[in-house]
């Protein structure tokens, strides 16, 4: 069973998100494949149960693709323990170049090819050459991307101490892409919600007007700040809808950074859009050939 290693000098380069990526993508060519994580990082037993929810591809994936993610850093180990894979290197694209280039040199001819991730789209063309200057395999650039950055909503309810109502299976992995924050005039503020078409609408617990305008403009799920009680109906409202609530007693302020502070922080986590989306960014890439 051919493998591809994939490694990378320094952690949340995104090597989860390339190996999902690359994954959907034998999967949509037909061809089988297999996903696993080695152990040696603090991510290592998420990306598993992750990779485990994915399952594989097929009942004959075991005569397929088998794409192992590996721990960040030195990749001697895991070369070691699959002496027959090759290595597909994932870097940060908006760091410089050349410890990616010297990191891809010392894996010899195991080396697979390079792939440069959360790229500034400023930068890309420059990469580009560089990398081509410097005779290595680029296979793809993937630019940066506010979906694949954006925390998830059980990411954001534990970093706002928030309670949730209202969430079903994959609520938790919805992303938070499109925020918006309510106005604080008395206009109830629905033409404003709805031209932003938000993932997800930040307002205040003492503006019930704001908090229907919202749900009136079919926002994804209402971040209510303040810790005061939500007006009944405005509750009713949001569980005939089933639309998602966070509650947190923090201010407006205080939320809105604390959710700033969550965007490409955070490993790569699944979710149906982000795979969707990662999967189309890497659709020009077959796994197959760079195993060899």
């Amino acid at each position: 069973m051919p493998a591809l290693l994939l490694v990378s000098p320094e952690p949340l380069a995104g090597k989860t998100t390339v190996a999902v990526g690359l994954a959907q993508g034998l999967r949509r060519r037909g061809q089988p494949s297999t996903l696993s994580r080695l152990p040696g990082d603090d991510h290592a037993e998420a990306d598993a149960a992750l990779f485990a929810t994915l399952g594989r591809s097929s009942p004959d994936a075991s005569d397929g693709i088998h794409i192992i993610e590996c721990p960040a850093g030195d990749a001697g180990a895991s070369q070691a323990g699959n002496p027959e894979a090759r290595a597909l290197v994932v870097a940060d694209g908006s760091k410089p170049l050349s410890h990616a280039l010297e990191y891809c040199g010392a894996l010899g001819d195991r080396f697979a090819g390079l792939v440069l991730n959360k790229t500034p789209p400023k930068r890309a063309e420059l990469l580009r050459t560089d990398a081509q200057t410097a005779g290595v395999n680029l296979v793809a650039v993937v630019p940066e991307d506010r979906l694949l950055a954006a925390p998830v909503l059980r990411d954001v309810a534990t970093a706002l101490s928030a309670s949730v109502e209202h969430f079903k299976n994959g609520t938790g992995l919805q992303p938070l892409d499109r925020p918006v924050i309510a106005t604080i005039s008395a206009d109830p503020g629905q033409a404003h919600f709805a031209r932003y078409d938000a993932s997800a609408v930040i307002v205040r617990s003492d503006k019930p007007d704001l908090q229907l305008a919202a749900l009136n403009a079919g926002a994804a799920c209402l971040i209510v700040t303040g810790g005061l009680p939500i007006l009944s109906y405005v509750l009713d409202r949001a569980e005939e809808d089933e639309i998602p609530l966070v509650r947190t007693g923090l201010d407006t302020i205080t939320t809105v950074n604390t959710i700033e502070d969550l965007f490409a922080a955070a490993p790569f986590q699944g979710g149906e859009a982000k795979v969707r989306r990662i999967a189309e960014l890497l659709s020009e890439v077959d796994a197959a050939s760079l195993a060899g």
